[in-house]
């Protein structure tokens, strides 16, 4: 409910809810369920929250003439088990994989209007903002 986001997500909410509690210890089985299943601790440091607002980073084979955004505002849906990237949707509904985010967690929801914000500033060569998270 704090992310605002459609019932149409509820599915994607859930599959990454039981990822997690995968990565959870379970009194039960006295272990996690994926160290049970895999034999290795799970690394946990991908872990964001569901339906959080990222800035993601455009390739720069996708953004266009100089002085274009070199990042892009989008909606954290979870991790594609496929690839090992961060899964998000842009304003058009379309997913999009990424390894290379900053995740706003601490965002205030009712101050966020838009989905498509784009970064539009010259890259520090000494500095890389768009570090995988």
């Amino acid at each position: 409910d704090d992310a605002n986001l459609s019932m149409v997500y509820w599915g994607k909410a859930i599959k990454y809810a039981n990822h997690i509690i995968n990565c959870t210890w379970s009194s039960v089985i006295d272990q996690t369920p994926y160290f049970m299943l895999y034999g290795h601790k799970p690394d946990i440091s991908h872990l964001q929250t569901f339906g959080s607002h990222a800035m993601v980073n455009i390739p720069k084979a996708q953004r266009g003439q100089k002085g274009s955004c070199i990042a892009k505002r989008l909606r954290f849906m979870g991790i594609d088990t496929t690839s090992k990237c961060s899964r998000f949707i842009d304003s058009s509904h379309k997913i999009v994989l990424s390894r290379s985010a900053i995740f706003e967690e601490d965002a205030d929801w009712s101050r966020i209007h838009s989905n498509d914000t784009g970064v539009y500033f010259s890259k520090d060569p000494t500095a890389d903002v768009t570090q995988p998270v």
